[in-house]
């Protein structure tokens, strides 16, 4: 089976739902990292002060047939409009170790339901 990771970077406020959403569409596991983020424009609060606000970091390794859709699951969260709350995108994976030899049984599973 091929794999592919998923990065997610968004409002810390958007966090829960990115995971319930992604789990939804079948990643079975989430890593979380928290940051800040600084991006071309500044946001500016009503004290004249700017503030970016922290960011999440999710990465989730899954199987290819996942990838598209999930990132189309997430593309209804992280962009209204003209307007960007995150960003998301995908990497191949060419060696893996270590990964949980009971997620490789779901990532199955959930391919024999699609098929099905």
């Amino acid at each position: 089976m091929k794999f592919t990771a998923i990065v997610v970077i968004a409002s810390d406020d958007l966090e829960d739902r990115i995971i319930r959403h992604a789990q939804r569409t079948g990643a079975t596991g989430v890593t979380i990292l928290h940051g800040k983020g600084i991006s071309g424009e500044a946001r500016t609060t009503f004290f004249g002060l700017t503030f970016e606000g922290t960011q999440s970091v999710l990465l989730m390794v899954v199987g290819n047939h996942l990838t598209a859709p999930i990132l189309k699951e997430l593309h209804g969260i992280l962009v209204h409009g003209t307007r960007s709350r995150g960003l998301a995108f995908a990497i191949p994976i060419d060696h893996l170790t270590g990964i949980d030899l009971r997620q490789v049984v779901r990532f199955e599973e959930h391919l024999r339901h699609e098929e099905s």
